[in-house]
């Protein structure tokens, strides 16, 4: 590195600084037509791994999930956006695949069986993607329980089935 760049370099990295400070103090926020109020998490190390956040009201069923969108300060890229945009007409079919693994942290965790109505007993939380470019896509549904004995309950899927569902508790 020559002088030159050397200098430049240093004139850089305290704007950089006070730019991932300002990130961090106040992230940008915005409201997307279709995911709603939007906010800015900054990952300094890994920005490529930054994201928005939001409570998105899915289309399926009127209720509120928690999401997780990649992308840079400008918004949410574009593949992401058409995943989780290509997830309430799948919900059906999603909800079939999630059952069985659901009916299995039912028997293993509590003893018993899921109702035939799942909501009765769990609520949906959650949709996660990391990176909807890869193949097969690796994605996630997260249910909690709705009683006083809660169970996180997340459903790793890889492309369209549904994997070993991970408990917290």
């Amino acid at each position: 590195m020559d002088a030159r760049s050397k200098m430049l370099a240093l004139e850089l990295t305290p704007m950089s600084c006070l730019h991932n400070l300002k990130l961090w103090l106040s992230p940008p926020r915005m409201t997307d037509p279709d995911f709603g109020k939007l906010i800015f998490m900054h990952i300094d190390k890994h920005p490529e791994r930054s994201y928005w956040e939001c409570e998105w009201t899915f289309p399926a069923t009127g209720r509120v999930v928690g999401i997780a969108l990649r992308g840079g300060e400008s918004g949410p890229n574009p593949d992401v956006r058409q995943f989780y945009l290509a997830l309430p007409p799948r919900y059906d079919s999603i909800l079939k695949a999630c059952r069985p693994r659901l009916e299995q942290v039912f028997r293993d965790w509590r003893n018993q069986q899921l109702p035939q109505d799942i909501f009765t007993a769990v609520k949906l939380m959650s949709f996660g993607v990391e990176d909807p470019q890869e193949r097969p896509i690796r994605w996630d549904v997260g249910f909690e329980t709705k009683d006083d004995d809660w169970l996180g309950i997340t459903i790793p899927f890889v492309g369209d089935s549904a994997m070993e569902p991970v408990v917290d508790t």
